[in-house]
């Protein structure tokens, strides 16, 4: 038994249960001879944040069939040896950020659940559902969650990051306490929250500083920022037993982002006055060069060091062919991670979705009964039907 826990798909009805009132606003699809997304006109698409760079849809992987037919989905699946998948929306292509307008938003989540709820009545055995919720509008958020839960769903998915329309870089999540409700709604339900990469093009290289002479290399990953802010905004100690799924990121970044931040954790923010000095002096200055905000935001509020919210609250898909996968388990033990193909992106993540049973089933290093909390008994257990509660 395999489960898939990061596939991509885009129903040719996405967008076609929203209503007569979106209907002058509402995206739709461009189809080409063979049958393939080749654009989307959004009349009702946000205004162009000056500096972003997005990336044009349909966007990786719209050139397989299986991204849009269910039936030449499930035959690729039967070739890959793969039992059940998570279905994530084919992102680019959506068209869906969370600078919409909060409404228009609201009916373009629900449209893509319905499509969604549809296949997974024609094909119980085979789907799991993701439901999409528009975060910009926090009770419909929250809203569209219990729907969701009530109908079949067993899981949400969201950004990695959280795209403004005031500046043209993403904000971590632990940033918008807005959104706490919302977080604590999906605790009480017991969804776990899946954070994916939409392609709104809020990215920290658009600093310039970064785009000259191969100095985006020293750029921070804006999702990885997002994650540990859930971290050291406090989100998990006021939440926890909420769960985030971070996917498509593979797993080598963990053991080192862990160690630097468990070496800094509890380290005093001292109040000394100096310029910004060599990484041999191991202190956060309160008053000098680093701080421009309030002293109450400035410091890291989590309780717990980082690492016990990676082994308690933090899950990772994997990738099969990463050599550090075997270190990452060690560190954490096999719980925190799920099998994922990333199906059918040609991107990075997906281009080896073909060989990904395979290269975990010949992998050495990996025990069998490891290997079989990949390939499925931990999506089992995080995405365990649970009782509606409201």
């Amino acid at each position: 038994m395999i489960i898939d826990a990061d596939t991509h798909f885009l129903p040719p009805d996405t967008y076609d249960y929203m209503g007569d009132e979106w209907d002058a606003v509402r995206p739709r699809f461009q189809w080409d001879d063979k049958g393939m997304v080749s654009d989307v006109i959004f009349p009702g698409e946000p205004p162009l944040v000056p500096g972003a760079t997005p990336l044009p849809p349909p966007g990786t992987g719209s050139n397989y069939r299986g991204m849009y037919y269910m039936d030449e989905r499930l035959r690729d699946y039967e070739k890959l040896g793969i039992e059940q998948q998570f279905l994530f929306p084919q992102l680019t292509a959506t068209v869906f950020t969370y600078m919409v307008e909060p409404r228009l938003a609201t009916a373009m989540a629900h449209s893509w659940n319905l499509a969604i709820q549809k296949l997974m009545r024609q094909h119980p055995s085979a789907l799991i559902g993701g439901a999409l919720v528009a975060l910009q509008d926090v009770d419909g958020a929250i809203k569209e969650m219990e729907w969701a839960q009530q109908n079949g769903f067993r899981a949400v998915i969201l950004d990695k990051v959280y795209p403004v329309q005031e500046h043209c870089f993403s904000d971590p999540f632990g940033s918008h306490r807005e959104l706490w409700p919302f977080f604590a709604r999906a605790e009480q339900l017991g969804m776990p929250l899946f954070l994916h990469n939409i392609q709104h093009g809020h990215r920290i290289t658009n600093l310039m500083n970064y785009q000259f002479n191969g100095l985006d290399v020293l750029a921070p990953q804006e999702g990885q920022m997002s994650l540990v802010s859930l971290i050291t905004s406090g989100l998990l100690d006021d939440y926890p037993n909420l769960n985030f799924v971070f996917t498509e990121a593979g797993v080598a970044f963990i053991k080192p982002l862990v160690a630097h931040l468990n070496a800094w954790f509890d380290n005093s923010v001292v109040d000394y006055e100096s310029e910004d000095a060599a990484p041999r002096f191991n202190y956060r200055k309160l008053a000098g060069g680093k701080r421009i905000v309030a002293e109450g935001d400035y410091k890291a509020k989590n309780k717990m060091s980082p690492d016990h919210y990676f082994k308690k609250n933090l899950f990772f898909t994997i990738e099969t062919e990463e050599r550090e996968l075997p270190e990452a388990m060690e560190l954490f033990g096999a719980s925190q991670f799920l099998f994922a193909t990333d199906y059918p992106h040609d991107d990075p993540g997906g281009r080896m979705k073909h060989k990904d049973v395979e290269l975990l089933a010949n992998n050495g290093e990996i025990s069998e009964s490891d290997k079989e909390l990949l390939r499925y008994k931990n999506a089992e257990r995080l995405l365990a039907k649970v009782p509606a509660r409201i």
